[in-house]
């Protein structure tokens, strides 16, 4: 009898850490030997074995593939982000990685406590004419200071978490009490924002809201460039009405620099807020997991 086929085509943005190893391969196969694993190096490899599969691990996927499918149960992706997989339909049961959580909660810290504990003088971040920082406004401590969480889901919760652990009072924001935003906006020391990609989200920070925010508020953005008016934060910012922003994702990406890069007190990574070196072994735990809580009974090998 022929074993199901879990077919991997795992790389995504020529980043090493989304780019699955022959060795990490070779690590996930011994851990289901009742399945034929086939790893895609390349697109074409998977589009040429597609038709096979019985489970299917991908980042992207795109909706003129899906007519070699049928054979498929399952298909899954290590993203967060559901544009990665397009249009799906639910006989394929699409799933999507909640494992990020933990190394973004890590990204948004540091983030924070960069900008807050004066650390990004010292990484040559800072006025190229003031080399020695001693009086260096808005150093302060997080203990004690307020974090709005703009989505508090598995990655705003987990934020919430650590953030918590180091004495941040954490309010979180969901789509149930959305219209508490406007009014806690004030009280904000750190404003985060761990939001998916929808038309809803497109510019929830406005002019209107970044105003709101008071002259030292911290504003970091871990979810999609689409929820942020990148040209109202950069004006607050100019204009000392912001403290700073740490930004990981923007409107275009890779961002080819610009605005965000000229104005002061902007700071910015590659998309790189789960970015670890194990990203792709947790991945497929959280996929073994699903496997054997799922798939995997007598009656459905």
């Amino acid at each position: 009898m022929n074993k199901p086929i879990l077919l991997i085509w795992l790389t995504l943005r020529e980043v090493d850490e989304f780019t699955a190893t022959e060795a990490q391969v070779q690590r996930w196969t011994q851990s289901v030997p009742e399945l034929e694993v086939i790893y895609a190096k390349t697109q074409e490899e998977f589009i040429r074995n597609l038709s096979k599969a019985t489970y299917i691990f991908c980042f992207k996927f795109s909706e003129a593939w899906l007519g070699l499918t049928y054979r498929a149960k399952w298909i899954a992706t290590p993203g967060a982000g559901k544009e990665l997989l397009g249009p799906i339909p639910d006989r394929l049961n699409p799933t999507f990685g909640t494992f990020h959580g933990d190394i973004m909660a890590e990204t948004v810290v540091g983030m924070l406590l960069a900008i807050r504990r004066g650390l990004l003088p010292g990484l040559g971040l800072g006025d190229a004419n003031n080399p020695w920082p001693v009086h260096l406004p808005g150093r302060t401590t997080i203990a004690g200071s307020h974090a709005v969480i703009l989505g508090y889901g598995n990655i705003g919760q987990c934020i919430g978490q650590k953030l918590s652990a180091l004495g941040v009072q954490v309010t979180g924001i969901r789509h149930a009490n959305f219209n508490q935003l406007d009014e806690l906006l004030p009280t904000a020391d750190a404003l985060i924002l761990a939001l998916p990609q929808t038309p809803e989200t497109d510019h929830l920070l406005n002019a209107t809201r970044i105003a709101k925010l008071s002259k030292q508020s911290v504003v970091i953005n871990v979810g999609r460039g689409n929820a942020i008016d990148e040209k109202a934060l950069c004006k607050a910012l100019k204009e000392g009405q912001l403290w700073a922003a740490f930004l990981d994702v923007m409107h275009e990406e890779p961002y080819p620099g610009g605005l965000l890069t000229e104005t002061p007190r902007c700071y910015i990574l590659p998309h790189a807020s789960a970015f670890a070196p194990d990203y792709l072994d947790r991945a497929f735990d959280e996929w073994l997991h699903i496997y054997r809580t799922t798939y995997a009974t007598p009656n459905n090998p």
